[in-house]
């Protein structure tokens, strides 16, 4: 056991390495960055080194600097601190240049010419990612540890509040759809908070259930079992003709919006798909919590719902709060197929893109998502360990 700590350190060093060449390997790729002549037309593709000049070869220079830092002899704490600075700086400073460059574009071109970044451009944050989770192996937990990891967030932020991104094609997407965006990010939520907060009830529920009533064990997982890997549209397709049914016949669910498609069958399958975590992990949580403890609960008086609320959930609380965050995440992304079945949300901007084969309005329905994702999932996970005071392992 005592070799774990620096076999961990070892494999961060080679998880970080390949990062760092990965991001530098993307700066040579033909498909980094295009000057178009405006949204419809594609201009040529170039790698980032041939689009953003100089620049691109500083990016690169960062990237191996990254690279020989993760493979030097430094201290863990140093090496730590400057391989998460240099991974976090390449895509920060990859963005501002790409920025400057589409300003510069649009100067020598026209105000209708975009600039687009393609794949690569993508691989490299990608490989900051890497780069970033594999160096703070290497650094204490802590503060210090939390600042160095969001610093390129941050980054990012300053330059798009600042307007360095401005002229980029994604960005000159939301500005053209601001209002609307607003609107569906909104109701994005909604359909997360709406469909976490029933599987929420509905998993404590179950899960409680089949703790009490181990008979019942069986047919909950084996319903939610099925439910769980359901196909979303085959889902959204039974619940058409019932839920259609149900507006037809009763005035109230056609004054509530309730039809075959828009937001109720959206809430129903992200719900269904909501529940399984949480249930599982109520489940597993009460199951493998101490004999010893709940006899010593039971020993000076307490009943059963005294037990369940003063003894059992509140040890069984991180282990459910993982169970919420995996709801969390998994729901934020499925709500995206609201958008195709006139529900609305950040998959409007997804499908509507594909049908006018507008890669940047694609984007701006999936960058939210994936940033609503990434908040959720470490703000539960920040949730759990304030749950687990006693676990040093973070």
């Amino acid at each position: 056991m005592s070799k774990k700590p620096g076999t961990v350190r070892e494999y961060a060093k080679v998880v970080a390495v390949t990062g760092a060449l990965t991001g530098a390997a993307a700066a040579f790729v033909p498909s980094g960055i295009s000057f178009n002549e405006n949204r419809i037309i594609e201009g040529e593709p170039v790698s980032l080194v041939v689009g953003l000049g100089a620049w691109g070869w500083v990016i690169v220079g960062v990237w191996i600097a990254a690279a020989l830092v993760a493979l030097s002899p430094l201290p863990d704490r140093v090496r730590g601190n400057v391989a998460t600075l240099l991974g976090g700086a390449a895509p920060v400073l990859m963005l501002w240049a790409a920025g400057a460059a589409a300003a510069a574009w649009v100067q020598q071109s026209s105000d209708i010419a975009r600039t687009s970044l393609l794949w690569a451009s993508w691989l490299s944050l990608f490989a900051s990612y890497v780069v970033i989770f594999a160096a703070t192996a290497w650094l204490a937990p802590g503060w210090r540890r939390g600042l160095l990891t969001y610093l390129p967030v941050i980054g990012v932020i300053a330059l798009a509040l600042t307007g360095r991104l401005s002229q980029l094609s994604v960005a000159l997407e939301y500005a053209n759809n601001a209002d609307d965006f607003a609107v569906q990010l909104r109701l994005h939520l909604a359909y997360v908070a709406g469909a976490v907060s029933v599987g929420l009830v509905l998993g404590l529920a179950l899960g409680l259930l089949a703790h009490r009533k181990r008979a019942f064990e069986p047919v909950v997982f084996g319903t939610l079992n099925v439910l769980q890997v359901f196909p979303t549209l085959a889902f959204i397709g039974l619940m058409y003709p019932v839920l259609s049914g149900l507006s037809d016949r009763f005035a109230v669910f056609e004054r509530l919006g309730v039809r075959g498609v828009g937001w109720a069958p959206v809430i129903i399958v992200l719900s269904a798909y909501a529940v399984y975590p949480i249930a599982r992990n109520t489940y597993t949580a009460l199951t493998s919590l101490d004999g010893g403890v709940l006899d010593a609960a039971r020993g000076v008086g307490m009943g059963r719902t005294r037990l369940l609320l003063e003894v059992e959930l509140p040890l069984a609380l991180p282990v459910i709060v993982a169970g919420l965050r995996v709801a969390l995440v998994q729901t934020t992304a499925g709500a995206i197929v609201a958008g195709l079945i006139g529900g609305g949300g950040l998959g409007t901007f997804v499908f509507l893109g594909a049908a006018e084969t507008a890669t940047d309005l694609i984007l701006l329905g999936v960058i939210p998502i994936m940033v609503l994702a990434l908040f959720f999932d470490r703000s539960a996970l920040a949730l759990q360990r304030a749950l687990q005071p006693w676990d040093t392992k973070r």
